[in-house]
This record gives C-alpha cells, sequence and structure tokens, in this order.
C-alpha cells in the first residue's frame, strides 16, 4: 500500500510588518496636516456606520487623489510596491479606497482592537500608516500588534515614518493621554488570498 504525505505543505513567509523610514519630510507632514485639516473631519466608525467611543475614538476625513494629494498617492503607491516586493509578495491592485486622514485627542483618542478587513469592502491586503506628527508632541497613541496580546509589538512612532502590514492583523491604537496624533491611513487591494 502507497502511502501519501498530507503535511509537506510550503508554508509562505510573510513578514508581521515593515516599514520605510523618511517616507515624508516634516515639512511635507506639515502640508498634509494642514490639507487635511481643511476638509470635513467626521467621527470615526465602527464598522460602515455604528459610532462606539468605547472602542474607537477620533475624527476622520477621507482624502481622494486631488491635484494636491496626487504626488504623495504616487510616493506613497512606489513606497508600498518597494515594501511589499521585499516583505509580503502579496497580489495588489493598488489603493481601493481614499486615503484617510486620522486624528487622535487626549484624552480618549484611540482605536481598540481590531482588524482592517471586513464583509462588503474590497479585499484589502495590505494596511498602511503614515505617522504625521511628531512624537515629542503627544503621550500615548501608540500603534500596536497584537500577534501575541499579552506582548503587543509598538511599531515606530518616528515622523514622516510609513508602516505597512497585513489587513489581517490584529492592531489598535492605544490612547493618546496627552496632545494629538494624526496619521494617514491607507488599504491596498487585491485578490481574495488563495
Amino acid at each position: 500500500m502507497k502511502v501519501y504525505s498530507s503535511y509537506s505543505f510550503i508554508f509562505d513567509n510573510v513578514q508581521d510588518w515593515a516599514y520605510f523610514d523618511n517616507a515624508f519630510t516634516h515639512e511635507q507632514c506639515d502640508q498634509l496636516i494642514e490639507y487635511c485639516n481643511k476638509q470635513e473631519l467626521i467621527k470615526a466608525s465602527v464598522g460602515k456606520s455604528r459610532s462606539d467611543d468605547q472602542v474607537r475614538d477620533s475624527r476622520v476625513a477621507f482624502v481622494p487623489p486631488t491635484e494636491f494629494m496626487v504626488p504623495y498617492y504616487e510616493r506613497l503607491s512606489d513606497i508600498v510596491l518597494s515594501l511589499n516586493e521585499q516583505f509580503f509578495k502579496f497580489n495588489l491592485h493598488g489603493f481601493g479606497e481614499h486615503l484617510q486622514f486620522t486624528e487622535y485627542e487626549a484624552p480618549t483618542g484611540k482605536y481598540n482592537s481590531h482588524v482592517d478587513r471586513s464583509y462588503g469592502i474590497g479585499v484589502r491586503k495590505l494596511s498602511i500608516v503614515l505617522q504625521l506628527t511628531d512624537s515629542e508632541t503627544y503621550e500615548g497613541g501608540n500603534l500596536e500588534l497584537l500577534s501575541c496580546v499579552e506582548h503587543p509589538t509598538l511599531l515606530p512612532r518616528t515622523r514622516g515614518t510609513l508602516i505597512a502590514f497585513p489587513s489581517f492583523q490584529l492592531h489598535r491604537v492605544t490612547p493618546v493621554t496627552k496632545g494629538t496624533r494624526n496619521s494617514l491611513v491607507g488599504w491596498v487591494n487585491g485578490k481574495p488570498f488563495r
């Protein structure tokens, strides 16, 4: 009788996260904050429409690729393609949604544990976060991955740094206890994983 192995899988070597230092200068971060603050900031929801301050307390504006934003979209796309090639190797289509400017204000600005995938939206494969605010001007507001809940991974806080991670990664933003933290968030879509 011939015996077949049922355990000889080849596993993907997908990084938990990656980052790109100095994706944007301090001046560019200031310009982004100024531009985005002129947009209509609305209370962030959980899912499509539900508001819940216990889960998420922030204000957001969705920022389309206007004439001002096109160079930022292009730069982000270039960096994402580079990070994806080095660390994730996902089959990506591009930004399926507008970028999201987020403002977390003390004393309660936060977003508890969540993943960036949901029913009824495109297949989000990579999540990106651009740190816009100087980390010396606020306290708390840490972006953390929760691969191991007992020992979360603190992601870089450096202004101008772009962070990327698979959208299925559990993550959170801890409460901002002093000051204001701004970030620019995006989701890169692709075909369903298989």
